[in-house]
């Protein structure tokens, strides 16, 4: 496998340098002399964006084209007749789009339905998806695919009434949901309410980062495996936890992957890098040579037990984006991933949603909690904890507020729920 990923690597790199004025110019002269992968240049969101006129292979395509269809009535259509579209806002909130020719479409589609297949799933599965309402969003247009093969399962997202969604489960009764771990919590919520009656032998989860919690939780309620997907809208399907749930196996045949450092070098596996780095293979339309995607990762360093040959991340401890940073006991500054921050939440009972938000020296808590709840207990109680957690690791923020709000809304084409955004509220010395 790892012979055919070099060989295709390098029909991938000659096929971008002949075909995209952008990589002629960037990588023409490494590829001609043949240098490894890791002395190219990175490519990041911003400048895919605004080159994207110049990496796109097919000169009938540019990016205001794309994102005028993205804007139309119709897109979820194919451009041009031939051109599946997708766009992200992602936990950057950076905009990226991206387009698949049909070869390339349906190179994704095969890869999400190899990694369907590992885990049990197939076209007489009774299994159905709640994702993004919007059909510029890939999660949208690939649970659209699926649907093709199992034409009575209903057509869900996470925006709809939360009534509709419990009754249409109920009466569906799926065998398989898949959906963001965010709305895992809804979901079992509604369970022991005693509203939803469903007994799904698997929960599949994508697009934000699973923890320990999420997991638990769906095996309290439901007795159920979690097996977690990977998938990025730029590339597409790349990578799928096993029943084995011990890491992601990643379509090695489809992407070369690197964890790098800051300065973009590779590290060993076993060592958490600052990104990681996506080359595809399958996609000549928009190919991306080293992609940046800032998420926090490590990649395991022993074959997982269930004889997979494809490699696995072992953990994602979340986006780049999602590290806070506090004024450090003594002097200096250190900065904690809000993922350490969420254990004090999902351990406090009453608390529905939850969100951080830095303030300068200081952090702002948003929680949701359900009707009944003594909400200014539950903040206390949050305080206390999450400045409990921070002074393990050293970190004196000088204010930490807790705020109670209705609802925490998803936000961007894929409805997802942020675990970091900007701070709603000042504290009254910032400016």
């Amino acid at each position: 496998m790892l012979s055919r990923q070099r060989a295709e690597l390098q029909s991938m790199l000659r096929h971008a340098v002949h075909s995209s004025p952008y990589y002629r110019d960037t990588i023409g002269a490494p590829v001609a002399r043949g240098a490894p992968l890791e002395d190219f240049p990175a490519l990041t969101k911003r400048v895919l964006m605004e080159n994207f006129d110049r990496i796109v292979t097919d000169t009938r395509l540019n990016r205001r084209q794309v994102e005028q269809h993205l804007d139309g009535d119709n897109p979820g259509g194919l451009l041009l007749g031939e051109f599946n579209v997708a766009a992200t806002g992602g936990t950057t909130g950076e905009r990226g789009i991206t387009a698949f020719d049909r070869a390339a479409w349906l190179a994704a589609i095969a890869t999400m339905l190899r990694f369907q297949r590992i885990v049990g799933i197939d076209e007489t599965t009774r299994s159905m998806a709640v994702f993004a309402s919007s059909p510029i969003h890939i999660s949208h247009r690939i649970g659209a695919e699926l649907r093709a093969i199992r034409p009575n399962a209903p057509g869900l997202n996470v925006l709809m009434p939360i009534e509709t969604i419990v009754e249409t489960l109920n009466a569906y009764q799926p065998q398989v949901i898949s959906t963001y771990p965010s709305f895992v919590r809804v979901l079992a919520a509604e369970q022991q309410a005693g509203r939803l009656r469903i007994k799904p032998r698997l929960i599949r989860t994508s697009a934000e980062t699973l923890t320990q919690d999420v997991r638990n939780i769906a095996a309290e309620t439901w007795q159920s495996t979690v097996a977690d997907s990977y998938v990025c809208t730029e590339a597409g399907p790349m990578g799928h936890e096993c029943l084995c749930a011990d890491g992601l196996h990643l379509a090695e045949d489809a992407f070369v992957f690197e964890v790098v450092d800051a300065d973009n070098r590779p590290l060993r596996n076993g060592i958490e890098g600052a990104k990681l780095l996506v080359t595809t293979l399958t996609n000549r339309i928009v190919p991306l040579v080293r992609y940046e995607i800032s998420d926090i990762v490590t990649m395991a360093t022993e074959p997982c037990s269930c004889g997979l040959p494809f490699w696995r991340i072992a953990s994602i401890t979340g986006r780049r984006e999602e590290m806070l940073r506090f004024p450090r006991r003594g002097g200096g500054t250190v900065n904690v991933h809000a993922h350490r921050l969420r254990s004090p939440l999902t351990s406090s009972a009453g608390v529905r949603q939850f969100q951080f938000a830095p303030l300068r020296e200081g952090l702002e808590i948003r929680v949701s909690v359900f009707p009944g709840v003594d909400a200014d207990a539950v903040s206390r109680k949050i305080e206390d904890a999450v400045r409990t957690t921070l002074t393990a690791v050293d970190a004196q923020p000088s204010s930490i507020l807790v705020k109670v709000v209705d609802a925490i809304e998803r936000s961007g084409s894929g409805a997802k729920e942020k675990l970091v955004t900007a701070p709603a509220t000042r504290l009254p010395d910032e400016s």
